[in-house]
């Protein structure tokens, strides 16, 4: 029975040529563009993926569940409300290394300052705090240094330029800021309130064809970093301060009580200062700093994310799911996410893009159900006395139902396996020639100058599985009408 049912579908497929060219066309062109675009968007995808797990965000990363406004790049959240530190990071870290997943692991400290260098040079800067061993060690590739060096491993201070803010200095300032030359760095938030720091350019590096975001991300040594972010060891609670000096102090920033002075209650006026022999007398006279240096002393432990490195990529969401479990189960106030919850701008674009191309997709197959129904449906109306002669001579609705559907499917699976071999020759090419990304916009999404398009293995699946599901459905509304006609008045119709 079933070998009759394909030789009779095929015939009656070459008796309907032109119809079936119509529909196998579309068909073809159909899966065509899903290979293609299905590849595209998958290479752009994984080239984005590979490019930030790599050298920026590592494969997932966690942060304080208090962090509204999640972005490992640059987010106001921190300017407005202050950056939060992930608590218990030395705990947090043991948990994540426990896991035999987990290959690395490194801190980092987010903030956003304005530069200025000389009398002229001004630029905007997004901080990265780093300790320099394990970053490089995470991301050997991260960092492009142009000029000079990375921030040096013993603790000492510095900051390494990116390209584009060095070259903010130079468009500003009219020469070309040097390693060796020092930067006044100014932050402010709502925690350390404004705070100036002095700073040595170790280094100029180069993110190279990242996204623009990535553009302004200058190095910073994290101990600098924590200060001006406000990260403090100890709290107002460790002074030796009377309750009502504590009280004061807590609803006051730092700049706020210097202000409360005018200049001449700054300082003490003495006529005896010949007993002031050296530094120590000199120190003298600001009384017991003791308590000062207490409160300013910096947390070695704060860090706004801890970044983690995978073995195996493919394993980022199980590992999201393995990691928050315990910490729920530790009662820790943080979270992991996948990298692209942090990535920024450019990789969510992507993402969003992919979304928006699947839509598309969604909508072009729902018109060529369409399309191909209306053109089966012509096509049965046509063969309705042919149809009426087979019921009449003994052929069941089963027959006749899997005959349609038969002839569908050798459609859409002949002219969509032509469509597929298109495809594939569509992308060899294009991966030979190139496309050129014209604008700084199509080189951070194609992730260069020049995109060569890889053919994808699992856009060929889908887009087969999608053209048949397309096929079967346009099937079902021309075999319902064959199959409502009596034998009889399908025969006189013809």
């Amino acid at each position: 029975m079933s070998w009759i049912l394909v030789r009779i579908a095929f015939r009656n497929l070459r008796e309907h040529l032109a119809k079936t060219l119509i529909i196998g066309s579309l068909i073809m062109l159909g899966v065509m563009l899903l290979v293609v675009g299905n590849s595209f968007m998958d290479t752009i995808q994984k080239g984005i993926e590979k490019n930030y797990t790599e050298n920026y965000t590592g494969d997932l990363f966690i942060v304080n569940n208090s962090v509204e406004e999640i972005s490992l790049i640059f987010s106001y959240d921190a300017m407005s409300k202050g950056p939060r530190s992930v608590p218990e990071y030395e705990k947090v870290e043991k948990i994540v290394n426990s896991f035999d997943q987990v290959d690395k692991t490194t801190g980092q400290l987010n903030g956003l300052a304005t530069a200025k260098w000389g009398e002229l040079g001004e630029a905007f800067v997004v901080l990265f705090g780093v300790n320099p061993s394990s970053y490089t060690r995470m991301f050997p590739d991260g960092v492009n240094i142009l000029e000079g060096s990375f921030l040096p491993e013993d603790g000492s201070e510095g900051i390494v330029l990116s390209k584009t803010v060095a070259q903010q200095f130079s468009d500003t300032a009219g020469q070309q800021i040097q390693v060796g030359d020092t930067i006044l760095l100014t932050t402010i938030n709502t925690v350390s309130g404004a705070k100036i720091r002095e700073v040595t350019v170790r280094g100029i590096h180069d993110y190279g064809d990242a996204s623009f975001d990535l553009q302004f991300i200058s190095f910073i040594d994290e101990n600098n970093l924590r200060i001006m972010n406000g990260m403090v060891a100890n709290n107002i609670e460790d002074l030796d301060l009377e309750e009502t000096e504590k009280e004061d102090l807590g609803n006051v920033s730092e700049d706020e009580l210097f202000s409360l002075f005018s200049d001449e209650n700054l300082f003490t006026v003495t006529d005896d200062v010949s007993s002031i022999q050296d530094d120590d007398d000199y120190d003298s006279l600001l009384g017991d700093t003791s308590d000062r240096d207490i409160a300013l002393e910096v947390d070695p432990h704060a860090w706004n994310y801890l970044l983690v490195k995978l073995a195996d990529s493919g394993d980022t969401d199980s590992m999201v799911r393995k990691i928050n479990r315990e910490l729920e189960k530790q009662g820790i106030d943080a979270t992991a996410y996948p990298w692209i919850k942090g990535a920024g701008m450019s990789a969510k674009l992507a993402d969003t893009l992919s979304i928006v191309f699947n839509v598309l997709i969604i909508v072009i197959a729902i018109v060529a159900v369409i399309i191909i129904m209306n053109t089966l449906v012509i096509s049965v109306s046509e063969r309705f006395s042919e149809i009426g002669t087979m019921r009449a001579i003994g052929a069941k609705k089963n027959f006749i139902r899997k005959m349609i559907t038969l002839e569908t499917m050798m459609i859409t699976l002949t002219f969509g396996t032509i469509g597929v071999i298109l495809g594939i020759i569509t992308l060899v090419i294009f991966r030979m020639v190139g496309i050129e990304a014209t604008n700084q916009f199509l080189q951070i999404l194609l992730g260069g100058d020049i995109f060569r398009p890889s053919i994808s293995v699992s856009a060929i699946f889908t887009s087969v599985i999608s053209v048949t599901i397309v096929g079967i459905a346009a099937s079902l509304y021309p075999v319902s009408i064959a199959l409502k006609i009596s034998p009889l008045e399908a025969m006189n119709k013809g």
